[in-house]
């Protein structure tokens, strides 16, 4: 397989910060991921911040080290370009970056601040045959994978409920969420929101309490709790025949069965049990994110997380704004 040239915009913390955090363990950073797989070479990097562009080349033994995107792309022949600087960059380095005709962007969460930005981002990478995947990292876990195989294969019956505990904004960590949900259960029809008691600490992505309606009919709530508390990202899941509670922000996963009532005759209540398929995998997601891209360059194939999956979640986060704003207003 050719080894490709990988470069990374954006030396903060999803770009390489996180792989110094001691309890974050595995490949946690898009910088690891490339220096991971031996069918990319990590080559270069940008950053307007030279002392964090320097603590990035000393870490990963990078020496194509640029504050400017365009010197950087013209001078490197980069093929698969990582977006990981601040949502509200994401377009005006994207629209930057196509000019030089890579093969692959992989973008950070949410695609855009704003859904027309995004709508631009998707038809800018169409345009020019390049492909466009969006950093929803449980997309390629295969714990994600096959718990979704297992509700949309109704191994436990039709879904009743489903609730979403989360923390620290809706555009931030609301982005994982909304995508998650849309990967269970389909997509959206309407949404309601609130703004939150429990205040996210950012001015500028608050905490959204709501209701979400998919288009199979089913309802889902989802609700915030103070992030300098606790991290929170939690999914309950209610089905016909048992209950689902991903839990950890994904890292584990409880499973209750239906059983005849212990206190009450003529009923059934949920019990715990054992987990229902393997969950002992390798955690990588951003690894698992990378082979992913390059067996979809390879095959010339959409990515399970793509522009347009991207935009469906910012879609979602915009609507909740919106309907907060207008006092939760449909």
């Amino acid at each position: 397989m050719k080894i490709y040239r990988t470069a990374v915009i954006g030396c903060g913390r999803i770009g390489s910060l996180f792989s110094k955090d001691p309890l974050r363990k595995g490949v946690v950073t898009h910088a690891a991921a490339y220096k991971d797989n031996s069918n990319t070479e990590l080559v270069a990097a940008c950053d307007i911040n030279k002392d964090r562009l320097k603590e990035f080349g000393a870490t990963w033994g990078v020496r194509s080290l640029y504050t400017n995107i365009k010197k950087m792309l013209s001078k490197e022949g980069i093929d698969i370009i990582s977006i990981c600087t601040p949502s509200r960059s994401h377009y005006a380095v994207l629209k930057e970056s196509v000019k030089f005709q890579p093969k692959a962007v992989f973008c950070e969460k949410p695609l855009a601040d704003s859904v027309k930005d995004g709508e631009k981002m998707e038809k800018l990478c169409k345009k020019n045959n390049i492909l466009l995947q969006v950093g929803h990292q449980r997309r390629f876990d295969p714990l994600h994978i096959n718990l979704r195989k297992f509700i949309t294969g109704k191994k436990m019956g039709e879904v009743q409920q489903a609730n979403f505990y989360y923390t620290a904004g809706v555009k931030n960590t609301g982005s994982h969420m909304f995508d998650l949900l849309r990967f269970f259960f389909g997509d959206a029809e309407w949404i309601e929101a609130f703004f939150s008691k429990n205040e996210s600490g950012k001015v500028e992505d608050p905490n959204l309490d709501g209701v979400l309606k998919f288009k199979n009919g089913l309802f889902s709530t989802f609700q915030a709790c103070d992030v300098k508390k606790y991290l929170l990202f939690e999914l309950n899941c209610l089905l016909e025949g048992g209950r689902i509670i991903l839990k950890d922000s994904g890292f584990s996963l409880e499973v209750y069965k239906t059983g005849e009532s212990k206190y009450f005759s003529g009923y059934r209540q949920l019990c715990k049990t054992k987990k229902l398929f393997n969950t002992k995998y390798k955690r990588d997601f951003l690894a698992n994110a990378v082979t992913h891209l390059l067996d979809c360059i390879n095959k010339k194939k959409e990515s399970v997380s793509s522009g347009k999956d991207g935009l469906a979640a910012l879609k979602i986060i915009e609507g909740a704004l919106f309907s907060a704003d207008h006092d939760g207003k449909r």
